[in-house]
């Protein structure tokens, strides 16, 4: 999926998941959104699980809508194979 096609936008605060602890990332999206209106979870590769987990225990927390978009990109450090991409955008309900 081209990287237009994803679910980027300016009006929400993103955050890229990786090697830190799933409750790092956790206590990051619950304060985006009680700041906010609504927070766009990125992860690539490996990281796909921890980022659905994160969003999963965000979504009981705060009863949030969840919008995903998967797709994959190639990594210009890592040659030519696609890397898988997952975005999900949670968004406060009502």
């Amino acid at each position: 999926m081209a990287e237009s096609a994803m679910m980027t936008s300016a009006s929400a605060s993103s955050v890229y998941v990786g090697k830190k602890p799933i409750a790092i990332y956790l206590a990051k999206v619950i304060t985006l959104l009680a700041d906010g209106k609504e927070v766009l979870i990125v992860a690539r590769g490996r990281f796909i699980l921890k980022a659905i987990l994160v969003a999963v225990r965000a979504m009981k927390a705060t009863n949030c809508d969840c919008k995903v978009a998967i797709g994959e990109e190639i990594l210009s450090m890592d040659g030519k194979r696609p890397v898988p991409r997952i975005e999900i955008r949670l968004a406060k309900a009502g």
